[in-house]
């Protein structure tokens, strides 16, 4: 009898469409995500090795004056949130927000413009799971 994995591969595309903003790592909890995303029409790959009793893979990137956060499960759970730079992440909220397959957020700026974020989860025939998130950014009026 075999025994049953103890890890999962997560594939993953992070795209940054925010202007020229550098997309900067500041959390990781598993090795292998990209330490900068540079604005690009190309998505920067990735490829993490998850626990599969791990309770969530996790990513905060620095965009300038946001904070972007992205939180996912082994059960094809996804949440992404926007905060400002200097408010502290309370990882219950971003937890409390994760939902089946797909999450999005928008975060309204005083100028008039705004970042969103959307990111997506599904699980592959390989039992690997495939995630992919993106940051976009309207400009200021």
């Amino acid at each position: 009898m075999a025994c049953p994995p103890t890890h999962k591969v997560v594939k993953g595309e992070l795209k940054n469409g925010s202007d020229d903003c550098l997309a900067s790592l500041m959390y990781s909890n598993y090795q292998g995500a990209p330490v900068t995303i540079k604005k690009d029409s190309l998505p920067t790959p990735f490829a993490q090795n998850m626990m599969v009793d791990g309770l969530y893979g996790g990513l905060v990137y620095d965009v300038v004056r946001v904070k972007w956060i992205i939180l996912w499960t082994t059960d094809c759970k996804v949440a992404t949130k926007i905060i400002p730079t200097e408010n502290h992440i309370v990882w219950e909220d971003i937890v409390s927000i994760l939902q089946p397959y797909n999450s999005s957020d928008i975060l309204p700026l005083s100028c008039g413009g705004a970042f969103s974020s959307e990111a997506h989860i599904h699980a592959n025939a390989d039992g690997s799971l495939n995630l992919t998130a993106q940051i976009m950014w309207s400009g200021c009026n």
